[in-house]
């Protein structure tokens, strides 16, 4: 083999490396990038269902704060008939009291008491 041949053959040999290289290079850069492409979709696709999940976790409570609500709303209209019921039941007895004291007051008057 000659000198010119062996030069021949060492730079197709260093082309075909550089070449090789810059595959290379190119495939791994193309790797890369499908890979945070992969972890962008990725952590987007977290990141949505968590919105959900909390939207979810919010109309909940929301939804139990109502229905509470409405319970304790429920309970005092409950207390309230309660009083108004016994209000109801005792005030003939409070007012026959209160006009007894009314009128034993005005009747010491006009004996001259007080």
């Amino acid at each position: 083999m000659k000198l010119s041949e062996a030069l021949d053959v060492l730079l197709k040999a260093d082309d075909e490396a550089v070449e090789a290289k810059a595959s290379a290079e190119r495939e791994a850069k193309a790797i890369i990038q499908k890979a945070h492409d992969e972890y962008a979709q990725a952590e987007d696709t977290l990141l949505s269902e968590a919105r959900k999940e909390a939207a979810n976790q919010m109309e909940s409570a929301r939804l139990s704060a109502e229905k509470e609500s409405s319970h304790i709303i429920a309970l005092a209209d409950v207390s309230v008939a309660r009083m108004l019921e016994q209000f109801e039941k005792r005030e003939p007895g409070l007012i026959a009291r209160f006009a007894d004291s009314l009128a034993a007051r005005y009747a010491a008057r006009g004996n001259g008491g007080d």
